[in-house]
């Protein structure tokens, strides 16, 4: 992560690095800005890009622009190392309005 204003954040395999290396990949890719998490503090600037394996829907990467998202991708790196799929991730509750609890709509 680098914590500049907003924070920058990334885990995992770059999107290039999975297409390489034969991963059927989804690519989920959100302009955050004007979700509430972030319209609340006056961020306006934030995105989201979520690499998900389509063949075991397990998070392969991320990568992260935004305000607290340098915490935000602690969880997605837990996730890749642990194995979870989306759908566990969704399941999961958090805080509202946390940059957590966006964590579902950005899978």
């Amino acid at each position: 992560a680098v914590f500049t204003i907003p924070e920058l954040a990334r885990v995992g395999m770059l999107e290039a690095e999975a297409r390489d290396t034969g991963i059927d990949l989804i690519v989920r890719y959100n302009d955050t800005s004007g979700w509430y998490s972030n319209y609340r503090i006056g961020e306006t600037t934030a995105a989201a890009k979520i690499l998900i394996d389509r063949s075991n829907d397990q998070v392969v990467g991320a990568h992260l622009l935004g305000p607290e998202y340098g915490e935000l991708i602690n969880t997605l790196g837990l996730a890749i190392k642990l194995g979870l799929t989306t759908r566990q991730l969704k399941s999961a509750t958090a805080a509202y309005p946390t940059v957590g609890s966006d964590l579902g709509s950005m899978l």
